[in-house]
């Protein structure tokens, strides 16, 4: 009879299994784990994908960061749409960005994406 019970714990000197060693526990990559969420948001700095990137932004973001106003290209991974404005904290001009598409931005969009969030 096993001295572990149903959360890995054993009972004898209190110890907590290993990890990965618990059934239905894997590691995942952040592709993998950005499609089970949802889908996430990918951008680079120049055009079809080359460039510096930002992957998998899987939440609202408020501001880019370091990234703002130099997205040249996005790809959506997942099943949901996501929103791009050109100001911080979702101001400006929006774009909504269809799941399942990547492409350049053109126009006032290109290198002037500040924000985003899932639609």
């Amino acid at each position: 009879m096993s001295n572990i019970n149903n959360y890995g714990v054993d009972m004898n000197n209190k110890q907590i299994k290993d990890l990965y060693s618990i059934e239905a526990v894997q590691d995942l990559s952040h592709e993998a784990a950005a499609t089970i969420s949802g889908g996430a948001l990918d951008f680079s700095d120049k055009k079809d994908g080359e460039g510096r990137r930002l992957n998998n932004i899987a939440n609202a973001r408020r501001s880019l960061g370091s990234f703002n106003n130099k997205a040249t290209w996005y790809e959506v991974t997942g099943t949901r749409d996501w929103i791009a404005y050109t100001g911080e904290n979702f101001t400006g001009k929006s774009r909504r960005l269809k799941a399942g598409t990547k492409g350049n931005f053109t126009g006032p969009f290109n290198n002037d994406i500040a924000s985003v969030k899932p639609a």
